[in-house]
C-alpha cells in the first residue's frame, strides 16, 4: 500500500467516478483503475461497487475510508510539523524531479549553475531522479515542486511549462538488416521486426507504441529496458531494432549499429513543468525564468 494509492482512493470517493478522479489527478483512467485494483488486491476486499454513473463504497470501502481520512490528516499534520522545525535562517529545498537523463543531456551543469545563482538566497535545489509516471504522481501530490519530464503525452493545459529541449527519434538497427540502409523509413517497414524499447514506465515507450498503433500496426516489443545503453547493446548484438532519441546514439562505440530516420520526423519534447494549481513561489519562479534563458530547444532539433 502506498501514499499515492490512498490519495487516489480518496480522490475517487470525492469525485464519485474514475473518469472525474483521473481528470483531477491528471493521470489516465486505466492507470487509476490499476492502482485501485492493486490496493483492493492487497486488502483482500473490493472497495467500490462499480456502477455506470458513479461508484458506491462497499461496507469494506466505508471502513477503509475512515482509515484513509485519518491517515491523510495525520500525514498533512506531520509534514506541517516537520516544516516548522526549520528556523528562518535555514535553507529550504526546491525539490526538482528529473528523468534519468542528467548525464546524457548535460542537465547537471545547468542545475549546478542555477545553484550558484541562488547561493545567496534561502533556497537550494534538491534533485530527485525518477521515472516519468512516478514524477507525474509526485507533482500531483505536491511531493516535488517541479519536474523535467517528457511532454509527448502530457496535457500541457494543466501545467506551467518551459521547453528544455526537443529531439528527433531515430531508428537504430543492426547492419545485418541491409534493406533498412537508406535515408528514411516508415513504421510499416519496421513492424515485422522485434522491437527493443524502453520499459513501460517510460513515456518514450508510450510514444513509440502510439507511433505504430496510429497506423494500425502492432509490432512485437520483445525486450524492454530502463537504460538506453542496454538497448544499444541489444541492437548491436542483432536482437532487433529500436526507436530512440538521436542524442543518445552519437559517439557511442557500437560498430554494428546503423541509424536511419523516419520519413516524417517524430519529435519528443522535454520540458520543465509544474501544475498550474501549485503556488508559484519565488524560487520556483526563478527556476522557470532560468530555464527560459537556456534555449536548449533551439539547439537540439
Amino acid at each position: 500500500m502506498t501514499l499515492s494509492q490512498i490519495m487516489y482512493f480518496l480522490t475517487v470517493v470525492k469525485c464519485k467516478t474514475f473518469t472525474l478522479a483521473s481528470d483531477e489527478l491528471y493521470i489516465s483512467q486505466s492507470s487509476l483503475s490499476k492502482q485501485i485494483k492493486a490496493l483492493e488486491l492487497e486488502l483482500g476486499h473490493s472497495l467500490f461497487i462499480r456502477e455506470a454513473k458513479e461508484n458506491i463504497l462497499t461496507p469494506e470501502g466505508e471502513r477503509f475510508l475512515a482509515f484513509a481520512d485519518k491517515f491523510s490528516k495525520e500525514y498533512s499534520s506531520m509534514m506541517s510539523d516537520l516544516n516548522k522545525m526549520h528556523d528562518n535562517t535555514s535553507k529550504h529545498p526546491l525539490i526538482l524531479g528529473v528523468l534519468p537523463i542528467i548525464n546524457e543531456y548535460n542537465l547537471n551543469d545547468d542545475i549546478v549553475f542555477f545553484q550558484k545563482l541562488i547561493a545567496s538566497s534561502n533556497s537550494y535545489v534538491n534533485l530527485l531522479e525518477r521515472e516519468q509516471d512516478v514524477l507525474q504522481n509526485m507533482l500531483q501530490f505536491r511531493q516535488i515542486d517541479a519536474a523535467i519530464i517528457r511532454t509527448d503525452s502530457l496535457d500541457l493545459s494543466m501545467y506551467e511549462s518551459v521547453p528544455f529541449m526537443s529531439e528527433e527519434l531515430v531508428v537504430i538497427y543492426p547492419d545485418s538488416m541491409e534493406h533498412l540502409n537508406k535515408d528514411y523509413v516508415t513504421p510499416e517497414e519496421l513492424a515485422e521486426y522485434p522491437i527493443i524499447s524502453f520499459d513501460k514506465s517510460s513515456s518514450l515507450h508510450r510514444t513509440i507504441k502510439q507511433l505504430f498503433q496510429t497506423r494500425n500496426l502492432y509490432p512485437k516489443f520483445s525486450y524492454l529496458f530502463k537504460h538506453h545503453e542496454q538497448i544499444l547493446s541489444m541492437v548491436n548484438a542483432n536482437f532487433g531494432l529500436a526507436v530512440i532519441p538521436g542524442n543518445l546514439v552519437s559517439g557511442l562505440p557500437f560498430p554494428n549499429i546503423r541509424v536511419t530516420h523516419f520519413e516524417k520526423p517524430v519529435i519528443s519534447r522535454v520540458c520543465l513543468v509544474c501544475p498550474k494549481s501549485a503556488p508559484m513561489t519565488e524560487p520556483l519562479n526563478l527556476l522557470f525564468q532560468y530555464f527560459k534563458s537556456l534555449n536548449h530547444e533551439e539547439d537540439s532539433v
